[in-house]
């Protein structure tokens, strides 16, 4: 697909045609008929205050000819779908016909009269794990159920992230996951009005890969390509980079020779048995130290994102919030590094094409006297790399207009934020991964503090205009490098993450 189909595509989406939604009475079940299928709600009712849509295809089974292929439209279905095609926690590691999404929506949507604003919130599990009910909003429909709420599965591992020469010369679709992501959006942009939604008030909202799902959806084709929504609340975007052609192209040459396909022939590999495939693609990963992670392939990711922010190039300008942990990675001793040797040949398996004088910088960067053991010291640099320095990048590519936020609570470390933003004293879905839900220690306090920041943006673009009372003045990052405190008594402080560290990653100097 060249870039003008590409846009001409997608600027076609906002002009698709509407479709019907019906309800008897403002307290009936609604059915919500798509041009494509007829919906109904799996759970909920008016008493509750909404209603939960479940496994409506957003794409195509990704299967046969479709595997290792873009998401297409799904076909027609008869008859009504009320869930049943897949169980509630579907994902992309239990079944490749996995490319569901869920929405909820307040009981009383459709009898406004005004649309919604939309939360479209991308689950996080490292490109490998996860899926659509990891973290569920009931706890956010407690304090307000003025929007809608959607979340999809997205294709991981092997079969979501294969890259290289031989795969995309033979038509493989590279960084599928990404590609997955921007169907989702682009069904929200066409069908969400039917449930009572805005298409020109979308938040996309993720954690993790799920954070980094959107930091790519920001740049994808180097900024050419148009946005799919219109505000962004980003915690914690882990991802580790890749780039170069050969890693690729081996790790693609060795899992299709594992499973009997020499060469990488693609016509075999998409007949090839689906759980044997996904199952030899994690081992031989493991086993050859390939991150299985979006790489730059100089497409939908042309680089990777923090290059792309750090360059200029992307398309975005709307209102953001962007977050990290204060120990992402970083107070988790690294087992085995025992030195500095240890640590550099490390960077050398994440990063293959990496030279002896940036190993030799990033050392420097963070000197050994910084650190207890070589552990900690790898730790940190990985925090940097795979979790943080982005935030940056993000930052002053949007001239310091953004929100940002450091989480101190607890031990801090990677998801510790979760526990608070879907806090709920209930769940109507039993939560499948890094969500909060009833489970676990929290300072309830705080908890409602966080989710009103997130929905107040959500409902407004602005995380102060909503409960101001409840909650301090959270001021952009400006020149003063402003950061909101998450911590049991919030403040006010500057960013950890201005500093020489963080410039050098965004840089992707390692290839």
């Amino acid at each position: 697909m060249k870039y003008a189909t590409l846009l001409a595509a997608a600027a076609g989406l906002a002009s698709a045609s509407a479709v019907a939604s019906s309800t008897s009475a403002a307290t009936a079940t609604p059915t919500v008929a798509l041009d494509y299928c007829t919906v109904v709600p799996a759970q909920g009712n008016s008493s509750l205050g909404y209603y939960y849509f479940q496994n409506i295809r957003y794409a195509a089974s990704p299967t046969g000819d479709l595997r290792f292929a873009a998401p297409e439209w799904p076909p027609q279905e008869t008859g009504i779908n009320s869930g049943q095609y897949a169980s509630v926690d579907v994902d992309c590691t239990t079944q490749e016909d996995c490319l569901f999404l869920d929405v909820w929506m307040p009981a009383d949507a459709l009898a406004r009269n005004e649309s919604l604003p939309v939360m479209v919130y991308f689950f996080g599990g490292g490109f490998t794990n996860g899926g659509k009910t990891q973290s569920t909003p009931e706890g956010l429909f407690n304090i307000s159920t003025d929007f809608i709420f959607v979340a999809f599965n997205y294709r991981l591992g092997f079969t979501g992230l294969a890259n290289g020469p031989t795969y995309q010369h033979q038509g493989g679709t590279s960084n599928l996951a990404i590609w997955d992501a921007s169907h989702g959006l682009e069904w929200v942009r066409r069908y969400i009005a039917s449930f009572g939604g805005d298409p020109g008030r979308v938040t996309a909202a993720g954690f993790s890969a799920g954070a980094s799902q959107v930091m790519f959806q920001l740049t994808r084709f180097a900024g050419r390509a148009e946005q799919l929504f219109d505000q962004a609340y980003i915690m914690s975007p882990g991802y580790i980079p890749g780039a170069g052609h050969y890693q690729a192209e081996s790790y693609w040459q060795n899992v299709s020779a594992a499973v009997g396909c020499p060469g990488g022939d693609l016509s075999c590999m998409r007949q090839a048995n689906w759980t044997n495939l996904t199952a030899t693609g994690a081992d031989i990963a493991d086993a050859y130290g390939y991150n299985l992670q979006p790489r730059a392939d100089g497409y939908i990711a042309a680089d990777t994102y923090e290059a792309e922010l750090y360059q200029k190039h992307f398309n975005f300008s709307g209102p953001l919030v962007i977050s990290h942990e204060r120990h992402e990675e970083n107070s988790q001793n690294t087992t085995g590094i025992d030195s500095a040797e240890d640590v550099a040949a490390e960077l050398h398996i994440y990063f293959p094409g990496i030279t002896d004088q940036i190993v030799d910088e990033i050392l420097t960067l963070y000197p050994a006297w910084r650190y207890p053991s070589p552990g900690l010291r790898l730790s940190d640099i990985r925090q940097s790399f795979d979790m943080t320095a982005h935030n940056l990048a993000l930052t002053q590519a949007l001239n310091n207009q953004t929100w940002n936020a450091r989480v101190d609570l607890d031990s801090a470390v990677h998801g510790t934020d979760g526990l608070f933003y879907w806090y709920s004293t209930y769940e109507l879905l039993p939560q499948s991964g890094l969500g909060g839900g009833v489970s676990g220690y929290v300072n309830v306090t705080v908890a409602h503090q966080m989710q009103k920041y997130l929905l107040s943006f959500v409902l407004t673009g602005n995380p102060n205009t909503l409960w101001p009372e409840d909650k301090i003045h959270w001021p952009q990052y400006g020149n003063e490098t402003n950061t909101l405190i998450f911590n049991n008594t919030m403040s006010i402080t500057t960013d950890d993450l201005a500093n020489d560290r963080s410039l050098f990653w965004n840089k992707a100097l390692w290839y």
